[in-house]
């Protein structure tokens, strides 16, 4: 049985600068998702990944596309993206997209990010979860 779960960026991020979340990404156990947002929110901090992990920002992105990771377009979770905003949009509008795909569906999503709890939803998940 695969377990699906929904990526929050600052989790990519971290396994791109050598973070524990690199073992769990390639754990076939589960399969992963993320929005076309959250890929930009990662191509963006490219550079920043590159100086913290002392690699070529070539390098950085050639590994990110290496993540066995689903990346899913807003159409997709489009019906859940107002539900999301009003939860979480107030704390931080970066994680609605993350939101709306986990309420689409019904997965839990990873995170290290304590705007979730914020937004009092409860259904999230740690790294330390995942190990």
């Amino acid at each position: 049985m695969t377990i699906e779960i929904v990526v929050d960026a600052k989790i990519i991020i971290s396994a791109l600068i050598g973070g524990s979340s690199r073992k769990i990404l390639f754990d076939h156990r589960f399969r992963f998702m993320t929005t076309k947002f959250t890929v930009g929110e990662v191509v963006k901090y490219i550079p920043e990944i590159s100086r913290k992990s002392n690699t070529d920002e070539k390098f950085v992105l050639e590994t990110f596309k290496l993540i066995p990771i689903e990346i899913l377009e807003e159409d997709y979770y489009i019906n859940n993206i107002e539900g999301a905003r009003k939860l979480i949009q107030d704390i931080d509008r970066k994680d609605v997209h993350i939101l709306a795909l986990a309420l689409e569906t019904e997965n839990y999503p990873w995170s290290e990010d304590k705007d979730f709890e914020k937004a009092g939803y409860k259904k999230l998940l740690k790294t330390k979860d995942l190990f």
